[in-house]
């Protein structure tokens, strides 16, 4: 899941440019089931963020062909989320109360939305996305503030996943977090010999004189996730409708961990994997995660994870993998 347009909307000249600017992308995409009412959504969804959210920021994202719309903001929350979807609800005069309730009950668009409501963190994340939208894995990564060069990285390879943050930020972080993508491309290995993986990687970095980074590495397979790595990578569990912080591996850059430290997860049908570099709060995101409703999507918890995070000054990283199996199914599509 990319971050395409990032707008701040703070009043109604915001509005107008963020719908141009939806407007435009449009044009550019060929699958969007229906344009009029992503146009709608966007409209109703800025008003909202300056009626009630203060201002905040719309980001417009793309998985694979799919566009989705969301709309993010630190205000107050929502007391009564059930209420406010309901068709006339409204907290301000002269309005109709039409918004929420409208963009719920569209054909082809579900909208999810997220409100939180404590003294320490409160906020609000409405997503838009396609009734039909699910993904066995689900990346999304966010760059340092102003920073056009990702110093995190996150790449597929068969039945094994790569999340990277390389160590500070910008162009060289870049680099060398690219250069460990073609590394991981390049070598083939299993979990067994993952420490001899590491150890030449760690190597051909040296003589590079590239940056080190801390790495998590995912074989996944039918019903179970290994993971393998070093640093400050936080793992969080989703089981019987719970979150468990399970680890966060305290590493030096460009060192492993013995074999040793694998972890393990099986993962029955609806239970999710989630892992956030350290750009994402750790402490702090236990407290949001202990909030998350049982049935949040993976794309809106990566937008929970990255938006809450505390941390602004670092480049933020969430990765989500689910079973959407179903219990006829003879094959698992995690």
């Amino acid at each position: 899941m990319r971050l395409l347009e990032q707008i701040t909307v703070k009043n109604e000249s915001d509005i107008i440019y963020a719908k141009t600017t939806m407007r435009n992308l449009l044009k550019r995409e060929k699958n969007v089931y229906d344009e009029s009412f992503l146009i709608f959504a966007l409209m109703e969804l800025s008003t909202n963020l300056i009626k009630h959210g203060d201002g905040g920021e719309i980001w417009i994202l793309k998985s694979d062909d799919e566009i989705l719309l969301s709309a993010l903001d630190y205000g107050k929350g929502i007391e009564n989320l059930s209420f406010s979807m309901q068709k006339g609800a409204t907290s301000k005069q002269n309005s109709l109360g039409l918004g929420l309730y409208q963009m719920n009950e569209d054909v082809y668009y579900h909208m999810e939305i997220f409100t939180i409501t404590k003294k320490e963190f409160h906020g609000t994340i409405a997503l838009i996305k396609p009734r039909d939208f699910k993904k066995s894995i689900l990346s999304l990564q966010i760059n340092y503030i102003g920073e056009q060069f990702n110093g995190d990285m996150f790449t597929k390879k068969g039945k094994f996943l790569l999340l990277a943050d390389g160590s500070g930020h910008g162009k060289k972080a870049n680099k060398s977090v690219e250069f460990i993508k073609s590394f991981f491309y390049a070598n083939h290995f299993s979990c067994l010999l993952i420490d001899k993986f590491f150890q030449k990687l760690h190597k051909e970095l040296q003589e590079r004189m590239l940056r080190g980074a801390v790495l998590a590495l995912f074989e996944v397979t039918k019903e179970e996730v290994q993971i393998c790595g070093v640093g400050n990578i936080a793992l969080w569990h989703k089981q019987d409708g719970e979150f468990h912080l399970t680890s966060q591996k305290n590493g030096i850059i460009g060192k492993t961990f013995s074999s040793s430290g694998k972890e393990k997860f099986s993962l029955s049908i609806g239970e999710k994997v989630i892992a956030a570099t350290d750009g994402i709060d750790c402490g702090r995101m236990q407290k949001v995660v202990s909030q998350l409703p049982k049935n949040i999507s993976s794309a809106l918890l990566a937008l929970v994870l990255v938006h809450f995070a505390s941390v602004k000054y670092d480049d933020k990283s969430v990765v989500v993998i689910e079973n959407f199996r179903e219990e006829s199914d003879n094959d698992t599509r995690v």
